[in-house]
Protein backbone atom coordinates (compact mmCIF):
# COMPACT_ATOMS: atom_id res chain seq x y z
CA UNK A 1 0.00 0.00 0.00
CA UNK A 2 1.36 3.44 -0.95
CA UNK A 3 1.98 5.90 1.84
CA UNK A 4 -0.04 9.06 2.42
CA UNK A 5 1.38 12.18 0.81
CA UNK A 6 3.90 14.05 2.92
CA UNK A 7 1.52 17.05 3.05
CA UNK A 8 -1.45 15.00 4.24
CA UNK A 9 0.49 13.08 6.86
CA UNK A 10 1.98 16.28 8.27
CA UNK A 11 -1.36 18.10 8.25
CA UNK A 12 -3.19 15.26 9.99
CA UNK A 13 -0.55 15.26 12.72
CA UNK A 14 -0.83 19.05 13.19
CA UNK A 15 -4.62 18.75 13.15
CA UNK A 16 -4.55 16.18 15.92
CA UNK A 17 -2.37 18.46 18.02
CA UNK A 18 -4.57 21.50 17.44
CA UNK A 19 -7.71 19.58 18.27
CA UNK A 20 -6.09 18.33 21.47
CA UNK A 21 -5.82 21.92 22.69
CA UNK A 22 -9.51 22.58 22.00
CA UNK A 23 -11.05 19.50 23.62
CA UNK A 24 -9.77 20.29 27.15
CA UNK A 25 -11.21 23.82 26.86
CA UNK A 26 -14.59 22.36 25.95
CA UNK A 27 -14.44 19.85 28.79
CA UNK A 28 -13.40 22.48 31.32
CA UNK A 29 -16.34 24.68 30.38
CA UNK A 30 -18.73 21.74 30.00
CA UNK A 31 -19.84 23.41 26.76
CA UNK A 32 -19.40 21.11 23.77
CA UNK A 33 -19.62 23.92 21.20
CA UNK A 34 -17.27 26.34 22.97
CA UNK A 35 -13.68 25.72 21.78
CA UNK A 36 -11.88 28.72 23.28
CA UNK A 37 -9.46 28.64 26.20
CA UNK A 38 -11.18 31.75 27.51
CA UNK A 39 -14.34 31.01 29.45
CA UNK A 40 -17.69 31.62 27.78
CA UNK A 41 -19.03 34.83 29.33
CA UNK A 42 -22.05 35.90 27.25
CA UNK A 43 -22.65 39.22 29.04
CA UNK A 44 -20.25 41.72 30.58
CA UNK A 45 -21.55 42.94 33.92
CA UNK A 46 -21.49 46.71 34.50
CA UNK A 47 -20.60 46.09 38.14
CA UNK A 48 -17.20 44.68 37.18
CA UNK A 49 -16.05 47.97 35.66
CA UNK A 50 -18.18 50.78 37.07
CA UNK A 51 -18.10 52.13 40.62
CA UNK A 52 -19.70 55.57 41.09
CA UNK A 53 -22.20 57.06 40.65
CA UNK A 54 -24.61 54.11 40.92
CA UNK A 55 -26.22 53.10 37.65
CA UNK A 56 -29.99 53.20 37.36
CA UNK A 57 -31.10 50.18 35.33
CA UNK A 58 -34.50 51.76 34.74
CA UNK A 59 -32.74 54.50 32.75
CA UNK A 60 -30.45 52.20 30.76
CA UNK A 61 -32.09 53.06 27.43
CA UNK A 62 -32.33 56.82 27.93
CA UNK A 63 -29.11 57.46 25.99
CA UNK A 64 -31.18 56.90 22.87
CA UNK A 65 -33.41 59.90 23.65
CA UNK A 66 -30.72 62.55 23.20
CA UNK A 67 -29.10 62.88 19.77
CA UNK A 68 -25.70 64.05 21.05
CA UNK A 69 -25.53 61.26 23.63
CA UNK A 70 -26.63 58.63 21.12
CA UNK A 71 -24.06 59.84 18.58
CA UNK A 72 -21.28 59.63 21.19
CA UNK A 73 -22.34 56.15 22.29
CA UNK A 74 -22.25 54.85 18.73
CA UNK A 75 -18.83 56.41 18.11
CA UNK A 76 -17.31 54.96 21.27
CA UNK A 77 -18.70 51.51 20.43
CA UNK A 78 -16.86 51.32 17.10
CA UNK A 79 -13.81 49.09 17.31
CA UNK A 80 -11.98 51.19 14.75
CA UNK A 81 -12.12 54.17 17.15
CA UNK A 82 -8.99 54.08 19.34
CA UNK A 83 -9.16 54.70 23.08
CA UNK A 84 -7.26 57.97 22.52
CA UNK A 85 -9.89 59.08 20.01
CA UNK A 86 -12.62 57.97 22.41
CA UNK A 87 -11.11 60.27 25.03
CA UNK A 88 -11.20 63.18 22.59
CA UNK A 89 -14.86 62.53 21.76
CA UNK A 90 -15.65 62.38 25.48
CA UNK A 91 -13.89 65.69 26.06
CA UNK A 92 -15.87 67.35 23.26
CA UNK A 93 -19.07 66.02 24.80
CA UNK A 94 -18.37 66.63 28.50
CA UNK A 95 -16.36 69.88 28.60
CA UNK A 96 -19.37 72.14 27.94
CA UNK A 97 -21.46 70.37 30.60
CA UNK A 98 -21.94 71.43 34.18
CA UNK A 99 -21.02 69.01 36.98
CA UNK A 100 -24.68 68.10 37.43
CA UNK A 101 -25.07 67.44 33.70
CA UNK A 102 -21.99 65.20 33.69
CA UNK A 103 -23.37 63.18 36.56
CA UNK A 104 -26.62 62.91 34.64
CA UNK A 105 -25.33 62.06 31.15
CA UNK A 106 -21.99 60.26 31.44
CA UNK A 107 -23.43 57.18 33.20
CA UNK A 108 -25.97 56.96 30.37
CA UNK A 109 -23.11 57.04 27.86
CA UNK A 110 -21.48 54.09 29.63
CA UNK A 111 -24.74 52.13 29.75
CA UNK A 112 -25.25 52.69 26.04
CA UNK A 113 -21.72 51.61 25.11
CA UNK A 114 -22.00 48.51 27.27
CA UNK A 115 -25.33 47.58 25.67
CA UNK A 116 -23.85 47.76 22.17
CA UNK A 117 -20.65 45.91 23.09
CA UNK A 118 -22.61 43.16 24.86
CA UNK A 119 -24.83 42.75 21.81
CA UNK A 120 -21.80 42.50 19.53
CA UNK A 121 -20.06 40.02 21.85
CA UNK A 122 -23.17 37.83 22.01
CA UNK A 123 -23.29 37.73 18.21
CA UNK A 124 -19.60 36.77 18.03
CA UNK A 125 -20.05 34.03 20.64
CA UNK A 126 -22.94 32.53 18.66
CA UNK A 127 -20.77 32.67 15.56
CA UNK A 128 -17.91 30.86 17.31
CA UNK A 129 -20.25 28.09 18.37
CA UNK A 130 -21.59 27.72 14.82
CA UNK A 131 -17.98 27.65 13.61
CA UNK A 132 -17.17 24.87 16.07
CA UNK A 133 -20.07 22.73 14.91
CA UNK A 134 -18.89 23.13 11.32
CA UNK A 135 -15.35 22.18 12.36
CA UNK A 136 -16.57 18.99 14.00
CA UNK A 137 -18.45 18.06 10.86
CA UNK A 138 -15.40 18.79 8.71
CA UNK A 139 -13.17 16.75 11.02
CA UNK A 140 -15.52 13.80 10.57
CA UNK A 141 -15.37 14.23 6.79
CA UNK A 142 -11.55 14.31 6.88
CA UNK A 143 -11.53 11.10 8.93
CA UNK A 144 -13.90 9.43 6.48
CA UNK A 145 -11.81 10.60 3.54
CA UNK A 146 -8.73 9.15 5.16
CA UNK A 147 -10.45 5.78 5.40
CA UNK A 148 -11.57 6.10 1.77
CA UNK A 149 -8.01 6.94 0.71
CA UNK A 150 -6.54 3.96 2.52
CA UNK A 151 -9.15 1.72 0.88
CA UNK A 152 -8.52 3.32 -2.51
CA UNK A 153 -4.79 2.81 -2.24
CA UNK A 154 -5.38 -0.85 -1.47
CA UNK A 155 -8.06 -1.56 -4.04
CA UNK A 156 -7.62 1.09 -6.73
CA UNK A 157 -7.57 -0.24 -10.27
CA UNK A 158 -5.44 2.62 -11.54
CA UNK A 159 -3.43 5.67 -10.53
CA UNK A 160 -6.30 8.02 -11.39
CA UNK A 161 -8.54 6.60 -8.66
CA UNK A 162 -5.73 6.90 -6.13
CA UNK A 163 -4.99 10.46 -7.18
CA UNK A 164 -8.64 11.52 -6.83
CA UNK A 165 -8.84 10.12 -3.30
CA UNK A 166 -5.52 11.74 -2.37
CA UNK A 167 -6.56 15.17 -3.67
CA UNK A 168 -9.86 15.03 -1.78
CA UNK A 169 -8.12 14.26 1.50
CA UNK A 170 -5.42 16.90 0.96
CA UNK A 171 -8.04 19.57 0.22
CA UNK A 172 -10.29 18.77 3.19
CA UNK A 173 -7.34 18.56 5.56
CA UNK A 174 -6.02 21.93 4.40
CA UNK A 175 -9.43 23.59 4.88
CA UNK A 176 -9.83 22.07 8.34
CA UNK A 177 -6.43 23.27 9.57
CA UNK A 178 -6.82 26.73 8.03
CA UNK A 179 -10.06 27.05 9.99
CA UNK A 180 -8.32 25.85 13.16
CA UNK A 181 -5.78 28.64 12.82
CA UNK A 182 -8.54 31.17 12.17
CA UNK A 183 -10.41 29.99 15.27
CA UNK A 184 -7.48 31.02 17.45
CA UNK A 185 -7.91 34.60 16.23
CA UNK A 186 -11.71 34.53 16.46
CA UNK A 187 -11.54 33.38 20.09
CA UNK A 188 -9.73 36.61 20.95
CA UNK A 189 -12.60 38.83 19.79
CA UNK A 190 -14.87 38.55 22.87
CA UNK A 191 -11.90 39.20 25.16
CA UNK A 192 -10.81 42.25 23.15
CA UNK A 193 -14.32 43.67 23.31
CA UNK A 194 -14.37 43.17 27.07
CA UNK A 195 -11.06 45.00 27.35
CA UNK A 196 -12.48 47.83 25.25
CA UNK A 197 -15.52 48.13 27.53
CA UNK A 198 -13.21 48.38 30.57
CA UNK A 199 -11.05 51.03 28.90
CA UNK A 200 -14.04 53.15 27.86
CA UNK A 201 -15.57 52.85 31.34
CA UNK A 202 -12.31 54.17 32.76
CA UNK A 203 -12.22 57.08 30.29
CA UNK A 204 -15.81 58.04 31.14
CA UNK A 205 -15.21 57.90 34.88
CA UNK A 206 -12.13 60.12 34.53
CA UNK A 207 -14.47 62.86 33.33
CA UNK A 208 -16.96 62.64 36.19
CA UNK A 209 -16.84 65.42 38.79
Amino acid sequence: MEELSVFTARMIMIGALSLSTIVPAQAANNLPDWPCVQGRVPTISAATMWSEPPLDDSRADEWRNDSATARLVKRLSLRRVTIEEAGEYLDEFSNPLSEAERLEKLPLVFQGVLQIINKERASIIRGIERYTRTQKKLATEVSQSREELEDALTNAKNDQEREIAQQKLDWQTRIHLDRERSLEFVCESPRLLEQRAFAIAREIQYRLP
